[in-house]
């Protein structure tokens, strides 16, 4: 479940969630009067969000690669799935 955290759900949400917390200390005292964001304001939160996309593809592209290499068996062998043996999980292993 953690491995799934830290490369899954952690690289896809985190980019999402520091741009949320910077729209909100964004905010600005004439959005409070009810005024049109000026169109530098508009460019502006369009390149943040340009770049929250980058962020997220950047560590969507570093997680798939840490699986990757981390280690593993080599393709084609076999192995024997986990199994609760008195009461205790025998994890996988490959099969000679």
């Amino acid at each position: 479940m953690l491995r799934a955290l830290l490369l899954v759900i952690l690289p896809i949400a985190l980019p999402t969630l520091l741009y949320l917390v910077y729209l909100k200390f964004l905010k600005r005292p004439a959005a409070a009067s009810g005024a049109e964001p000026t169109e530098a304001e508009e460019r502006a939160r369009q390149r943040a969000l340009f770049w929250v996309v980058l962020a997220t593809a950047v560590m969507a592209v570093a997680a798939f690669a840490s699986l990757r290499l981390s280690g593993g068996v080599a393709p084609g062998v076999k192995l024997e799935a986990p199994r609760l043996i008195d009461g205790k999980i025998v994890p996988s292993r490959p099969v000679e």
